[in-house]
């Protein structure tokens, strides 16, 4: 059972909040920038580092289908970190303030997850880490090759996880290491034959040590406008860690952000994925891309690349478009003969908090099958 991208939910919790709230009476000042009279998120989210906020969250993966939820989030601002923001209004902040949230949102095709986590940085970003244990019950589909009918599932069970990386000296490296226990059940929805019948019912347990090394100099957390990300990180998956798979899934990917000029800037992502051994259908990799709905095109080996061209209206406003393809390959299977999957889209950017450098906006998209509107949060990656 995957986790969610606790960045850019909590993220995009911030921006929806922002703009309920922003219509209150009494309400009007936090919302506007000292520095240029804008609409902007920076004094509420910080300002409120001293207790937990509700806010709400929109769902829009077409896996699931649309739907929504809440959180409540608790901001761990530093001592330093809340001195440099208000001795320099004008400052971007290079650290996020750790949150520690709860949260519990449902979709309107039945999926429901809820559950709490910590995101911290620490020692000055010496140490990051992110944790927590989450329940889902989520309705899926699933394919048995691309040009399959699709298989509807339905997964149920919760999820624990410990994230951790350690920056190697004053480099930009960080040495990292993952550990998540899964206990879950799967029923399939099979009609007469098909490959997956033997596993129409299962109830199991993963558990799942990795260990990563990151290389990342970007200028933000939330969205990165210059700089190089990248990872390696193998997974293994290991009775012996409590599970009752024995599987191994490595990865690499490649985000780099470059500013051509004032205006322009070029994003590019290159993404793979390999796995070996004996896992369950539904921890298969998938092309993770805007237009293509969450486990639709699985394979064994994936690859991927995306290129993102921005153009800044003004220092609020970014309009944006992409194109990317991408290869679900199984084994035993050739890569030439495997087709390209391509897709393509345009979106837009608002910065909704400057002194975070956090940007929200939506993204529309279309893959080999059908066109998908995503509300976003700085970088789709």
């Amino acid at each position: 059972m995957a986790t969610p991208s606790f960045t850019s939910t909590l993220a995009l919790s911030l921006s929806l909040s922002l703009l309920a709230s922003a219509s209150q009476a009494g309400f009007t000042d936090q919302f506007k920038d000292p520095v240029d009279g804008r609409l902007d998120a920076s004094q509420w989210i910080l300002n409120n580092a001293h207790g937990f906020m509700p806010v709400p969250i929109l769902i829009t993966e077409p896996a699931v289908g649309v739907g929504g939820g809440a959180a409540l989030l608790f901001f761990h601002e530093s001592e330093s970190q809340k001195q440099k923001r208000l001795n320099d209004p004008f400052a971007v902040a290079e650290i996020p303030p750790s949150v520690t949230g709860v949260v519990a949102a449902g979709t309107n095709n039945g999926s429901k997850l809820g559950g709490l986590f910590h995101s911290g940085n620490w020692l000055e970003d010496k140490v990051r880490y992110l944790g927590g244990v989450f329940g889902a019950d989520f309705r899926l589909k699933a394919y048995a090759d691309i040009d399959a009918p699709a298989m509807g599932f339905t997964l149920q069970g919760w999820n624990l996880f410990q994230d951790i990386d350690v920056r190697l000296g004053d480099s930009n490296f960080f040495l990292g290491g993952e550990y998540s226990y899964t206990r879950s059940e799967a029923n399939l929805e099979l009609g007469g034959e098909h490959p997956l019948s033997q596993e129409s019912a299962m109830v199991d347990s993963d558990g799942a040590l990795g260990v990563k090394l990151t290389y990342d100099s970007t200028d933000n957390h939330f969205s990165p406008r210059s700089g190089l990300k990248a990872r390696i990180k193998s997974t293994k998956h290991d009775k012996r860690l409590g599970g009752d798979f024995d599987y191994r899934l490595d990865s690499a990917y490649l985000h780099a952000y470059h500013r051509l000029n004032a205006k322009w800037g070029v994003n590019m992502r290159l993404d793979a994925k390999s796995l070996s051994g004996d896992a369950p259908f539904y921890a298969r990799p998938y092309l993770d891309m805007r237009g293509m709905a969450a486990m639709r095109y699985q394979g064994d080996d994936t690859a991927l690349g995306e290129v993102e061209v921005s153009y800044d209206l003004d220092d609020r406003w970014t309009l944006l478009g992409f194109a990317g393809t991408g290869k679900a390959i199984n084994h035993g299977e050739s890569f030439a003969d495997n087709p390209w999957l391509n897709m393509q889209g345009v979106g837009f950017r608002y910065l909704m908090a400057r002194q975070l450098g956090l940007r929200t906006g939506m993204d529309i998209a279309k893959g080999p099958e059908e066109w998908t509107l995503y509300l976003q949060v700085g970088g789709a990656w």
